[in-house]
């Protein structure tokens, strides 16, 4: 066991989300397939193994830090509001979950946009990503008072997961500093929820 005060170990190095902030604007500017891990190394003046430490991958450079999101995801599912229609009720919970993300604008722009855009990062989504719309298909199933493995919450809750998706591919898009990816990804859900209500029309 090492002694109090050794200073052996892993040393420190900048704050993990500034490397990440970093590391996505090399990505961003060079593109994810032709960068090299060592290439980003070099540009954020780290060595190829504190890279690594961080984030093993490039994958992980992007999809990293959305873990605490699966918690909070939960917990807002289990206080959701059962007085709203249940796509109505998770679209809130999303956007609560969206609003308390600590990512700058820009960065989280440039994060959608590569994920949006390279099928490299499409085929490598964490297992956080399949929790989601896990959590989704549970609610859904609980308020139809159907089993989980039912065909509609399987259904309801890959078109969430769909919608989301979708909403914050929109959103990084945009030329417009005054859209939130809050308001994205509710908007598209809430056009979820529209779409698959009756049409007044035929009343």
């Amino acid at each position: 066991m090492a002694a109090s005060g050794d200073k052996g170990g892993r040393p420190p190095i900048a704050d993990e989300d500034d490397l990440r902030t970093r590391a996505i604007a090399v990505l961003q500017r060079d593109g994810y397939r032709g960068v090299t891990m060592s290439q980003i190394a070099a540009e954020t003046g780290v060595s190829v193994r504190t890279l690594h430490r961080y984030f093993p991958t490039k994958a992980d450079i992007v999809w990293g830090g959305i873990e605490g999101s699966l918690d909070a995801l939960r917990q807002g599912l289990a206080r959701a509001d059962e007085t709203l229609p249940p796509m109505d009720a998770i679209a809130a919970v999303v956007a609560s979950v969206f609003d308390q993300d600590a990512d700058e604008v820009a960065v989280g722009r440039a994060r959608i946009r590569l994920i949006a855009t390279e099928p490299d990062l499409e085929s490598t989504r964490p297992e956080t990503y399949r929790q989601w719309r896990e959590e989704s298909i549970g609610y859904i199933a609980r308020r139809l008072a159907l089993p989980p493995d039912d065909v509609v919450p399987q259904a309801a809750g890959a078109a969430v997961q769909t919608a989301i998706m979708a909403g914050l591919s929109w959103w990084a898009v945009q030329d417009d500093p005054e859209l939130s990816p809050v308001e994205a990804v509710a908007r598209a859900l809430r056009g979820l929820g529209d779409a698959t209500r009756p049409d007044p029309r035929s009343a």
